[in-house]
């Protein structure tokens, strides 16, 4: 399924929530979906699955998931009268997306050699919320082959700081010189 086909949808949920003043609330909810669909792979299965009826699929989702919001509700029997349950997580992510944009919000994706201290957070916060304007969310994972430093990763900006990628710069550096 196209990323377009869950960004119209996830832009047309947004516009409601937005209009309705439930961006957080709603955005919540959709999560909470997502996460439990993709936790159960048999659930996920059988929603996917072309011969699940259109109302055991709505009948499962108005009891497992009876305290959401009308909103988030009818949108997901929408998708259901759709046949787009499996884009639940390509939706949420555009949602989000959205709702960010809308609250200047920025999800910053870090990726580092170790656990980032809640210091370490506070400083790549600081730095980078000066450099966007914007306030800044982040979101870190941990990759050993980085050997240190940070990868930053705002929307579409990449900001390597890693000790690997120096090295690897520094390596080719040293291939040019002998070179010329």
């Amino acid at each position: 399924m196209s990323v377009a086909v869950a960004k119209r949808y996830a832009k047309a949920l947004f516009e409601i929530a937005q209009e309705r003043d439930v961006l957080d609330q709603v955005e919540n909810e959709l999560k909470l979906v997502a996460e439990t669909i993709a936790s159960l792979p048999t659930l996920k299965e059988w929603l996917n699955h072309p011969l699940t009826e259109v109302s055991k699929k709505k009948e499962l989702f108005s009891t497992v998931f009876s305290q959401l919001s009308e909103l988030t509700l009818d949108f997901l029997f929408l998708l259901t009268d759709q046949r787009r349950e499996a884009i639940i997580e390509p939706i949420l992510s555009e949602y989000k997306r959205f709702a960010n944009e809308a609250k200047g919000v920025a999800e910053a994706e870090v990726t580092s050699a170790y656990p980032l201290s809640e210091k370490d957070k506070e400083i790549l916060v600081a730095t980078f919320q000066k450099l966007i304007g914007k306030t800044i969310q982040i979101n870190s994972k941990v990759d050993s082959d980085l050997l240190g430093g940070v990868i930053v990763r705002i929307g579409d900006r990449l900001y390597d700081g890693s000790l690997r990628s120096k090295l690897l710069r520094f390596q080719e550096r040293l291939k040019q010189s002998r070179i010329g």
